[in-house]
């Protein structure tokens, strides 16, 4: 499900891309100390980009170094340590990619997962003692979805269960007061919703072939594919200008260019092309708006 959230290198600055780099790397480094080694399976963008925005609502200045590592032992690369928001992404991210892994083993009995889990476990539950709710919560939607998917919903319907999980993402307990959560919720409400829908469409053919379960083969029935990417067009632009204007609301304090590169670049070429619409440009969505 996870996966959609990229940046585009060649549209980012120098800076920005320094950045977000050190972030990711910083998450690689703060998987291992948090959950296990094995965990750092669990690496993605996407857990990035949750660090990237919950760090920018700090006003401190995050704490950079440069050493090598095992994936790059020639060189040294920057990476973001002691960061709460980095560490919260990481037992987000285990425990996440565990449960993904459990849901290929529960679709497809995928052999591939169960090493997999075996490897997550421990971060998983290390992730649990340590995020309660959070856990809790995510399980609880993540029974939501399994109901509509196997009842056969449609697409509205278990699209608001899996942006229920983004809304838990992204208001952690150390996420400003009330104002600011309720603001965090809608913008990771819509990201969830623009997720769960483009990740529907591009996965109708291969779903289609498995006979798996997928809201968007009841809304195909039969017509024209193009057609439903015309359609699903107008709901996933909407969900991406609501989690914009949210954004918009939040008191960010750094790694202002990193975010708006992927709101309002990033997703939208990522949108343009999974529908089906690639015509060379890379506008986003509205363009960007002065704070």
């Amino acid at each position: 499900m996870f996966g959609y959230v990229t940046v585009c290198r060649e549209c980012m600055n120098e800076d920005d891309y320094d950045t977000f780099s050190a972030y990711y790397c910083g998450l690689c480094g703060a998987i291992g100390r948090q959950c296990s080694q094995l965990s750092r399976l669990a690496l993605s963008y996407d857990m990035t980009f949750l660090a990237i925005v919950l760090s920018a609502l700090d006003g401190s200045e995050p704490e950079r170094v440069y050493r090598r590592c095992a994936a790059h032992p020639t060189a040294k690369r920057g990476r973001i340590i002691n960061d709460r928001a980095l560490d919260y992404a990481a037992n987000m991210g285990a425990l996440l990619t565990y449960l993904k892994f459990a849901d290929d083993w529960a679709d497809d009995r995928s052999l591939r997962s169960i090493p997999a889990r075996a490897a997550l476990y421990g971060g998983m539950r290390r992730a649990r003692k340590r995020f309660p709710k959070q856990c809790e919560q995510i399980f609880r939607e993540l029974r939501r979805l399994g109901e509509c998917e196997r009842g056969g919903a449609l697409i509205d319907e278990s699209a608001d269960c899996f942006a229920g999980i983004l809304e838990i993402l992204f208001t952690p307990d150390f996420a400003g007061g009330e104002t600011e959560k309720k603001i965090l919720s809608w913008f990771g409400y819509n990201i969830g919703r623009w997720i769960y829908v483009i990740d529907a469409y591009n996965d109708i053919e291969k779903d289609r072939a498995k006979n798996r379960g997928n809201p968007l083969l009841l809304e195909l029935n039969g017509s024209d594919k193009r057609q439903l990417a015309g359609r699903l067009k107008t709901t996933l632009t909407f969900n991406l200008n609501a989690a914009a204007s949210a954004y918009e609301l939040l008191d960010i304090k750094k790694n202002d260019g990193i975010i708006r590169h992927i709101i309002y670049t990033s997703l939208y070429m990522r949108q343009k092309k999974i529908l089906g619409e690639e015509d060379g440009s890379v506008s986003g969505i509205g363009g960007q708006p002065r704070r």
